[in-house]
Order: C-alpha cells, then sequence, then structure tokens
C-alpha cells in the first residue's frame, strides 16, 4: 500500500529488519510518483529498497562508495550485445546465471571467429562478477571454478583495489541489504537493469580492518572449498571413465544409411520400437552406448533394480501457498538445484502442505535429482545443507538403495553417457519431458563395491565441501548483517 506524501525521504519505519507484515506501507512522493512515469501500483515502490538505504545512512561507521572516487573499487565494467556465431565445437560460452551453479557446465559454443572481446569477456581471477540484466544482482567471485571462461555480456565485473577486501565487499552484496540496494533504485523503486556507473551510487559500510579481514578471509575459504570440491568431481569423472574402460563419446562413429540427403538416415526393426516413434529415441548414438556398456567388465542393470534404488519419486502437481520464511520450508524449482546457494528461493507453507511435503516433496541428503521438465537431464546429489528442504514436480527424486554408493550414481548419470541414455526418453513437442518410470528404465552399470566406493567417496567429499562452504559464506553474510546494524555488537 502505497501512501501520497510530500517528502521523498518520508518512510514508515519498524524497528526490525524489514517489513514482515501482511500489510506493507510506504510514504511516497507526489513528485517521485510522476518521475515514476505516473505509476501508483503499490508494487512499483518497495520499501524495502528505500530501508537498507536508510540503515547504511544511520550508520555510525565509515562508509565509502563501491565504485568511483576513494572507492573500494577501481574498475567496473560490462560489454555491450554482440552476435554471437554458434558452432558443435568451439568456445565454451557460460549465461550470466551460470556464476551461481555448482558446476558450471556450457551448453552452448562460439567460434573464434565471432566478433567481440572475448579475451575481455573471459573472467579474470579475483573479480567480482553480478548479474545485471533480467535476474539483477546475482553475485559471485572468479576463483579457479569460473576464471579463464567466458560469460555472456550481461555480468558487470568489479575490481577491487584492495585485494584483500574482495570477500568482505562480495559478502556486503550477498547480504539482504546489499541485495535490496542492488535490485532498487535511490527511491526505492525496483530495476530491471543496471549498468557500471550506478554501482558509484551505492554507499558500502568500511568497518574496521578486523572485521573486513574476518569477512574476507571466511568468504576467500568458501570459494576455495568450492573449487576443491570441482577438481573431486571431475577426478570422480575421470576414474568412472577409466574403471568402466570407456572410450569417448567423440570417438564413435555411429552408422547411418548414405544417400543423397544431408539427413542423418537409419533403419529400425519392429521388434525394437517399444512403442516409440521418435527418432531421438533410437537413435545409433544409444546403441553404441548401450554396446560399449555391454563390453564393461561390469554387469548392466537399469536404474529401477532394487540394488540400486530404493524408489524413484516423481511428486504430482499442485495448488501452493507461499508463506514467508519463518512460517514455511524452502522450497527449490529444477534450476535451483543447481545452484551452490539458491537464491530465489521460495517457501512452502509447513502448515497447508505437512503431508505432500513428508512423503513427496521433501529432499534428504544423498538423494540424486534429476531435472524432469523443460531442461532434462540435470542431475545433482543433494548436499547435507538440502536436508529438509523441498522441491517442485519438476524434479525426479532417486532414492539410493543402501547397498549402493549414492555418489557413484551420480557419477553415472552426470558422465556423457549418463546424460545421453537419460535424455533419449524426452518427450514432448514443446516443453521436454520425462517422467519416474522412463527414468528408472535408464541402463546403469553395477561396478563392484570397492569400485563403488572408489569413485563415490570422491564425490560424498566433494559435496560435504560444498556443505561447509555454504555454512562460511551463510555465517559471514549474517555476521556483517549484524555489524551494519550494530556494530558494537561484534567489533
Amino acid at each position: 500500500m502505497a501512501k501520497v506524501g510530500h517528502n521523498p525521504e518520508t518512510v514508515l519505519l519498524k524497528p526490525d529488519f524489514f517489513q514482515k507484515e501482511t500489510l506493507r506501507y510506504v510514504s511516497v512522493d507526489v513528485g517521485e510518483i510522476v518521475e515514476r512515469g505516473k505509476r501508483l501500483d503499490a508494487s512499483y515502490f518497495d520499501i524495502d529498497g528505500k530501508k537498507a538505504r536508510q540503515i547504511i545512512a544511520n550508520g555510525s561507521y565509515a562508509k565509502k562508495p563501491l565504485f568511483g572516487e576513494n572507492a573500494f573499487a577501481g574498475r567496473v565494467y560490462h560489454f555491450p550485445r554482440f552476435k554471437r556465431i554458434f558452432i558443435k565445437d568451439g568456445i565454451p560460452i557460460f549465461t550470466a546465471s551460470q556464476i551461481l551453479d555448482l558446476i558450471p557446465r556450457p551448453e552452448k559454443f562460439i567460434s573464434a571467429r565471432t566478433k567481440a572481446d572475448l579475451e575481455g569477456l573471459t573472467l579474470k581471477e579475483g573479480q567480482i562478477v553480478i548479474t545485471c540484466s533480467g535476474s539483477i544482482g546475482f553475485c559471485s567471485i572468479a576463483t579457479k571454478t569460473l576464471r579463464d571462461r567466458v560469460f555472456s555480456h550481461d555480468l558487470i565485473r568489479i575490481e577491487c583495489n584492495n585485494p584483500n577486501e574482495i570477500g568482505y565487499v562480495y559478502a556486503f552484496l550477498r547480504t539482504k541489504i546489499g541485495q535490496k540496494i542492488l535490485s532498487t533504485n535511490n527511491y526505492g523503486s525496483v530495476v530491471i537493469h543496471i549498468e557500471p556507473e550506478h554501482l558509484a551510487n551505492i554507499i558500502v559500510p568500511d568497518l574496521s580492518e578486523n572485521a573486513k579481514t574476518e569477512i574476507h578471509r571466511d568468504i576467500m575459504q568458501s570459494f576455495e572449498l568450492r573449487d576443491e570440491a570441482n577438481a573431486l568431481f571431475k577426478q570422480a569423472e575421470t576414474l568412472l571413465m577409466k574403471k568402466l574402460q570407456l572410450p569417448a563419446l567423440n570417438t564413435f562413429k555411429p552408422e547411418y544409411l548414405r544417400g543423397s540427403s544431408d539427413l542423418r538416415i537409419f533403419d529400425l526393426e519392429i521388434s525394437k520400437w517399444q512403442y516409440r516413434l521418435d527418432s531421438s529415441f533410437h537413435s545409433p548414438l544409444i546403441d553404441e552406448i548401450v554396446k560399449e556398456l555391454r563390453k564393461s567388465p561390469f554387469e548392466l542393470t537399469n536404474l529401477m533394480d532394487s540394488r540400486v534404488s530404493n524408489r524413484i519419486i516423481l511428486p504430482g502437481r499442485f495448488k501452493r501457498i507461499y508463506v514467508s520464511s519463518e512460517y514455511g520450508v524452502p522450497f527449490l524449482s529444477s534450476g535451483d538445484i543447481l545452484q551452490f546457494h539458491p537464491v530465489q528461493k521460495k517457501y512452502l507453507s509447513s502448515k497447508h502442505h505437512s503431508r505432500r511435503i513428508k512423503e513427496q516433496l521433501k529432499l534428504h541428503q544423498n538423494m540424486i535429482l534429476v531435472s524432469c521438465s523443460g531442461t532434462v537431464g540435470n542431475v545433482v546429489l543433494a548436499p547435507k545443507h538440502f536436508e529438509g528442504w523441498t522441491g517442485n514436480q519438476h524434479i525426479l527424486r532417486i532414492v539410493p538403495s543402501k547397498d549402493i554408493n549414492p555418489g557413484y550414481i551420480y557419477s553415472f548419470l552426470t558422465s556423457s553417457y549418463g546424460k545421453e541414455l537419460v535424455k533419449r526418453f524426452t518427450y514432448g513437442s514443446v516443453v521436454n519431458e520425462i517422467d519416474d518410470k522412463q527414468l528408472a528404465q535408464v541402463e546403469f552399470p553395477l561396478a563392484s563395491s570397492d569400485i563403488q566406493n572408489e569413485i563415490g567417496d570422491l564425490v560424498l567429499e566433494a559435496n560435504n565441501k560444498w556443505t561447509q562452504a555454504y555454512t562460511l559464506e551463510k555465517d559471514a553474510t549474517t555476521k556483517l548483517e549484524i555489524l551494519i546494524q550494530n556494530p558494537k555488537k561484534i567489533e
């Protein structure tokens, strides 16, 4: 609810951090309404953005701009849009939102002939990056996981003057206060795009050296743990291919019928059609993959085997009731599960959905989560900090058997072989889908227990590092929020 007033700084404030009442209110100056296109819808004026700025302004600590003269950052920039030349095997390019991914995996590749500053688009060690279009304010730091990778133009790169303040500046931008300031302008109006010059208007608390050093150290340690985790995942993937004696997919040469057309044509025996007429289901590449898996020294079974999974869960659709965090549980989408720290998670009512949460929706550590709608086949091994959270109906859950290492299941399904075997079941002319019965049919090599553990334990160790990293970052940003509101509490 917006109230028309005469002072643009007049805001009806509560003593708590941000307003939590069902009825939210703010006074808006008439001049501001005119300047903002004569909009009268209250959602256009965000009181939390004003409150966040007022918290900083009223703080007794020193302050510096994020960017500009005598600022934390000496260089802040992004790049103009450019026309991409996509090819099959080229330079991997990542989207802006992938800075949040647990393991960033490129989905597209561009030609080196693309007319753009590809060297400039490549992230440099120590840069803080922020999404600046569409979803505003997603942040990360370019360490081993992100550095030397080409990202799209819609990322703002921040280079701090003092490398020992990188973690501190990042932590501020990740706090609730920092996120509100990033996503709203000086009037509190929600923005859908930010430019580097807008960051000059962001004022950052310049706390004591001890406080900044401690927060910087914890944040950078968190990123080190993420890098170590990703290195372990790569090690597990390499070991899987070696132990199963599998050649790389790019060495396969599926046979197609020759003809004058450039189309890839193949024939199919009627006994093998399995009531599927979509050509992707019967791709000769799949035949080659299955042939190689049968050559492996281990039994080839499928995911429905009781030695592999106890249950594969596909939640039904339902009408959701969202609530504030204190009345619900985090509710993730199939895109959220890919992120180290899901930033847009909603909260599902514990009261109204208690039975469904318990039976279908709740996530548990070491569940294998598979996206099954839209983008099919993204796989995540649920880390410890997902325990007790919930996920929507676009996420299939594989509950591993007690006799198998869940890290081994994850490692195979994320391999090039596993991805193709899952995606072959995709159906739908507009929105791609797979269901629990189809996932259960995916071929799976059942390695011996010692090899399962050799591979799977690397994955489990990586997941533990992820949770340690998540806890470190969460504690650091929480501490900074307390310091910003009351420096005497900790300093």
